[in-house]
């Protein structure tokens, strides 16, 4: 393998320089890339004691973002370190490679990042309809999954929301939606459509000054019920915007 093309396939990898690459084969509708860790020691994932003394290697298979219309397949080389740390509960752990594949995983960190973004754009189906035109081998479910073990970055206590009903089965079930009126994201979905799940939650939520609804009876006694005496609150109630009247606040 000449040396532009090493520079070349190391720029397509994941950015890493953890790993080195070591063998490439191009099959009909994939390339399979040898990797091997590189790092001098490893830390221990309980106690974070770096070591260098290595116990065995092992493979990992793992899936890597498409190269146009060829599918990346990696075997990457990783080790097993012994714990130098006396008082450490794990004698053998297995050197992470956090910015490459997490621990377990299947697939790279980027291919995994990339499927959730489609996930929480389009759904399950929808994704996966997008991804396959994109070359990315995955499911519905596969993408619903990733979605639902998706980090949750922390964001302040909500003060104004908005609160409506809305149907897990159109015409049979519905329940309420809560949604910030600040930053435009759901808050939480109530599993039905009741005065005492709403004052529950809003009894939970105290720092909700502000609620916008309909003038739904059921949403004017639940946030009646709700909020904590100290606390102040503003009940807003709209119209809702018909070919008759316009938008009418109350």
């Amino acid at each position: 393998m000449t040396h532009e093309l090493q520079t070349l396939i190391s720029a397509l990898l994941p950015s890493t320089s953890t790993v080195h690459l070591t063998a490439l084969t191009v099959e009909q509708d994939a390339v399979v890339l040898q990797l091997t860790a590189t790092a001098p020691t490893a830390s221990c994932p309980c106690c974070t004691v770096p070591s260098s003394s290595v116990h065995s290697r092992y493979g990992r298979h793992v899936t890597d973002l498409p190269w146009g219309a060829l599918a990346v397949r990696i075997h990457v080389i990783v080790r097993k370190f012994i714990c130098r740390n006396a008082s450490c509960a794990r004698r053998i752990f297995t050197e992470r490679l956090p910015a490459f594949v997490a621990p377990y995983a299947r697939k790279t960190t980027r291919l995994i990042t990339t499927l959730r973004a489609i996930g929480v754009t389009l759904g399950g189906n929808a994704g996966a309809r997008l991804a396959a035109r994109l070359w990315l081998s995955t499911s519905a479910s596969t993408l619903l999954r990733l979605v639902r073990t998706a980090p949750v970055l922390a964001t302040p206590a909500p003060q104004a929301i908005g609160v409506d009903e809305w149907a897990w089965r159109r015409g049979h079930r519905y329940g309420t939606i809560l949604v910030d009126l600040e930053t435009h994201r759901v808050v939480d979905l109530l599993p039905d459509r009741s005065s005492a799940s709403v004052a529950s939650w809003l009894a939970q939520h105290p720092t909700i000054i502000i609620i916008c609804r309909d003038r739904s009876d059921l949403y004017a006694d639940g946030s009646r019920r709700g909020p904590p005496r100290r606390c102040r609150w503003s009940i807003a109630s709209i119209w809702f915007r018909t070919s008759a009247r316009p938008w009418k606040p109350c």
